[in-house]
């Protein structure tokens, strides 16, 4: 019976030993884990680094181009109402490009202005116009034109919207507002003026 105890003793001490050896390994195994987990890690946020950097780059780059179309088309139409110089039922004296307000911390700019003795015509261009776009003239525009030029309080005032990509939403939007809607159509210009609202 000794003797069998004995065995079982020493089987258990072999085991224990076994054990811890295997805790060791398992120790080592999770440090190694911890190491590569880390390197991982930090290989991850380099990279995060570099693609970010790049996107930035991308995005400096795409706004540049977004920013010459957009310049671009203020180009174009500013072109044709500088020839036309009429807008709605209304025929203007002169135009004013690219029309700057700037102090005490406000500004704005009006892409295309149209004057005459009684009514002024704002036409925002853009190369392509979103229905979130006629609301901003709408909502935001005049009441910026209003406090910033106050020499033309007295005038009516219209609204259009110029651009070379419009969907069906646009027109509606702009229909709802009285805003008309200038797009180039081949070598020409198309002028929608029929529903405009005198603001």
């Amino acid at each position: 019976m000794e003797k069998e105890t004995e065995m079982l003793l020493q089987d258990l001490i072999k085991r224990q030993a076994e054990a811890r050896d295997q805790i060791k390994e398992n120790a080592k195994g999770f440090a190694e884990l911890r190491e590569q987990q880390k390197k991982i890690a930090e290989e991850s946020e380099k990279r995060s680094k570099k693609i970010d950097e790049k996107l930035d780059r991308l995005n400096e780059i795409v706004n540049r181009v977004n920013n010459n179309i957009g310049y671009h088309a203020e180009q174009y139409f500013q072109t044709v109402f500088e020839k036309k110089l009429s807008f709605g039922k209304e025929t203007y004296y002169y135009m004013l490009p690219n029309l700057k307000y700037s102090r005490k911390g406000k500004s704005a700019e009006f892409d295309i202005v149209l004057v005459n003795g009684e009514s002024v015509a704002i036409i925002e261009a853009k190369n392509r116009i979103h229905p979130d776009f006629i609301k901003e003239i709408a909502l935001n525009k005049v009441s910026q034109f209003r406090e910033y030029f106050p020499i033309y309080e007295n005038y009516k005032l219209y609204l259009g919207a110029a651009g070379f990509s419009f969907d069906e939403s646009v027109v509606k939007e702009a229909k709802v507002y009285g805003i008309g809607i200038i797009r180039q159509v081949g070598d020409a210009v198309e002028i929608d003026d029929r529903d405009l609202k005198v603001y």
